[in-house]
């Protein structure tokens, strides 16, 4: 994504710029973007967020994107006016490169990991003491939970060829609406 914005960069600094290569480099963005930050904003957002709280935090998020997406579609040509178009995207490879670096630095891999597992490591990190001990408690209410099941003599109904027969059902009765 960086190296297709450095090109179109490069595109605008030389006197003649090329406006084949301009869209061509456009669109290698465009196609890099769909497929890492674009949906990123999404998912990442989806991952960080306590059960608790996911739904109110997501609708935050999104507030938020849409904002961000609409002051950058209407500063955009005012602040390439002010830089030049090769400044502009200069300015956007300098962007795109410090949140690559932040991402790989401070965004954990949750791949293989579950939600709730993500809930608790990002408990541990951030000190918040109340999704910790809930978990601690859902622990051992489940622990509590098997071990009594495990204990307990299980109930085996007796078969029919065990019972004597004066016990066993009238089979002319039996399943009748009678």
């Amino acid at each position: 994504m960086s190296a297709a914005l450095l090109m179109l960069s490069i595109n605008f600094f030389s006197g003649s710029s090329s406006s084949v290569f301009a869209i061509f480099a456009l669109g290698v963005y465009l196609a890099l973007f769909s497929l890492g930050m674009g949906p990123g904003a999404w998912l990442i957002p989806s991952e960080i967020f306590a059960t608790i709280i996911r739904a109110k935090a997501m609708s935050l998020a999104t507030f938020l994107n849409r904002v961000t997406a609409t002051l950058m579609t209407s500063t955009f040509l005012s602040t390439a006016h002010a830089m030049s178009w090769a400044g502009f995207f200069f300015l956007l490879v300098i962007v795109s490169l410090i949140v690559m670096v932040f991402l790989y630095y401070f965004l954990p891999e949750t791949k293989g990991r579950s939600l709730e597992d993500m809930s608790i490591y990002f408990a541990e990190i951030t000190g918040d003491r109340s999704i910790l001990e809930a978990e601690d408690r859902i622990t051992r209410e489940r622990h509590a939970r098997e071990h009594s099941q495990a204990t307990a003599p299980k109930f085996e109904p007796p078969k029919a060829r065990d019972l004597p027969r004066e016990q066993l059902p009238d089979a002319t009765v039996a399943g009748t609406m009678a």
